[in-house]
């Protein structure tokens, strides 16, 4: 065969494959480019944080002026002074990264005064831009306002290292690369079988099995994180009946999702792009390790968007804070609505496959 023969042979393919060559060569990269570039900023520039009023001394234009100066590094939402409580619930369940309590007297001119900052001492990615913030919070309170203004940071909850942080997100990690690239992979080698499979049962059966297999098996690095954690002391604790249940909650609809694409793509090479670039993108924006918000407004925005960014919530939050599963009982509603949603779509996507024919 002749070099021109080949090259026509390359032609075709290339044609014929344009969707997967575009999301290696332009989407893919464009995603991780995007991902790796907010990782120049330090300070973060549009976090959410709670004004709380320490008393009802304060006045609404304290309050107003406070909100002003916080405006400068962050997105502050504004609590009542009886809603104290809330603010630190918010806080907890990460709808705010940081309460201030607005002290009265900040408009009088000889007064002295002190805003207290509170932070969580688990959420670790955040400890030093919050000590930054403190100190720009100060600088621009005698920029702007009349009194003279110190901050008072207080951490709250139990010490952790990052080590102790990223365990969590390693095992979320895990739930991604097994619903993305394994799953996919086995249901896929299995795709010559599908004609026999259809004669001597069906497709669902096929899926059920897989997931009444898969399910229980992902415990297994589940187990082998906490073994790990365990060994060096961790205060972490993967094994909690609501963190187990929310990160099998987070297979099964990641699963949903990708197996879904599989076969809307009839287990072509573009399927299989598709996944990897989703999970790239789900790792990117989701802020699994950084707060909503941290770089910028949209990417909160992204994140917020994301069902994996609120199973990681969830699950850090009973796994690495020991909070209740039931102060997360809104986010579990929202993620089950999901993995619903997620199955439907599996189910017509095979419903698709299944009305087109089988290659296998």
């Amino acid at each position: 065969m002749s070099l021109r023969s080949l090259l026509y042979k390359e032609r075709r393919w290339l044609r014929r494959n344009i969707a997967t060559v575009l999301l290696v060569l332009v989407v893919l990269p464009a995603i991780v480019a995007a991902g790796t570039v907010a990782f120049q900023q330090v300070v973060p520039r549009d976090t959410p944080v709670a004004l709380v009023p320490a008393n009802d001394n304060v006045t609404d234009d304290e309050l107003s002026a406070m909100q002003g100066v916080t405006t400068f590094f962050s997105d502050p939402r504004t609590y009542e002074a009886d809603e104290r409580e809330q603010a630190t619930r918010a806080l907890t369940r990460e709808e705010v990264y940081a309460v201030f309590v607005v002290p009265p007297g900040l408009l009088n001119e000889s007064a002295d005064v002190s805003v207290e900052m509170i932070v969580e001492e688990e959420m670790v990615p955040y400890e030093q831009p919050s000590l930054a913030i403190a100190s720009i919070l100060r600088f621009q309170a005698s920029q702007i306002l009349p009194a003279n203004v110190g901050v008072t940071r207080t951490a709250i909850g139990e010490d952790r290292t990052l080590s102790e942080f990223l365990v969590s997100i390693g095992a979320m990690l895990v739930t991604m690369l097994f619903a993305f690239a394994y799953v996919p992979y086995i249901v896929a080698d299995e795709q010559q079988v599908f004609r026999r499979i259809r004669v001597e049962s069906s497709l669902w059966h096929l899926l059920a099995s897989k997931f009444a297999v898969l399910i229980p098996l992902l415990l297994i690095p589940i187990l082998t994180f906490q073994g790990i954690a365990s060994y060096l002391n961790f205060s972490v604790n993967l094994l909690a009946p609501g963190a187990i249940a929310v990160t099998l909650l987070t297979f099964v609809y990641l699963t949903a999702i990708s197996l879904g694409i599989m076969f809307l793509t009839r287990f072509e090479t573009v399927g299989r792009m598709a996944n990897v670039t989703l999970m790239f993108g789900s790792l990117a924006f989701s802020n699994l390790v950084y707060p909503a918000g941290f770089f910028s407004p949209l990417r909160r925005e992204i994140a917020k968007s994301s069902p994996l960014h609120y199973s990681m919530v969830v699950q850090r939050g009973v796994s690495l804070k020991g909070n209740e599963l039931g102060m997360y009982t809104d986010y579990l509603l929202g993620l089950t609505g999901v993995t619903v949603l997620c199955l439907l779509f599996l189910a017509g996507s095979v419903v698709y496959y299944d009305r087109g024919g089988y290659r296998g």
